[in-house]
């Protein structure tokens, strides 16, 4: 009797003792064709999107208070033409990045968010040159991957 009764004030002790340690980080992958799309964007069977210049693509989540890592993986549709990739986050821009590989390429973002709760994410597809090449430039975007410590 002793020993079973050991055995559970142990079994408790571990528990309350895995239950005081740092949850890991959240994860959270978006597949741009699911999210809601403006201009002229083709979206794929297989979650990833086309993207043209002006194009955009914007969804709302839940982050938690604190640091925010956004991962979007593009890679242009043609060789030898330039895009670039703008991310809002909750109503601000946060940044514009360069994309002129058609090899996918892992492109984060860092913003900050005050108080827990849901916040818009959106991407805006520009284009660099002027004419009919930057008619027919394009993006592809693969994921969308944000991550809270």
């Amino acid at each position: 009797m002793l020993i079973a009764d050991a055995r559970r004030i142990l079994f408790t002790a571990a528990l309350l003792l895995g239950a005081c340690t740092q949850p890991g980080p959240g994860v959270l992958t978006l597949a741009p064709a699911g999210m809601r799309l403006g201009g002229t964007c083709t979206p794929h069977p297989d979650g990833t999107l086309t993207m043209a210049a002006d194009a955009s693509a914007e969804s709302d989540v839940y982050v938690d208070a604190g640091t925010v890592t956004i991962t979007v993986t593009a890679a242009t549709g043609t060789p030898r033409q330039s895009m670039s990739l703008e991310l809002w986050f909750g109503g601000t821009s946060i940044g514009s990045q360069s994309v002129g590989s058609i090899e996918l390429t892992a492109i984060p973002f860092h913003a900050r968010t005050r108080a827990s709760g849901p916040v818009a994410i959106r991407l805006v597809a520009h284009e660099h040159s002027a004419g009919s090449a930057a008619a027919s430039a394009m993006l592809d975007v693969e994921k969308v991957v944000i991550t809270e410590p």
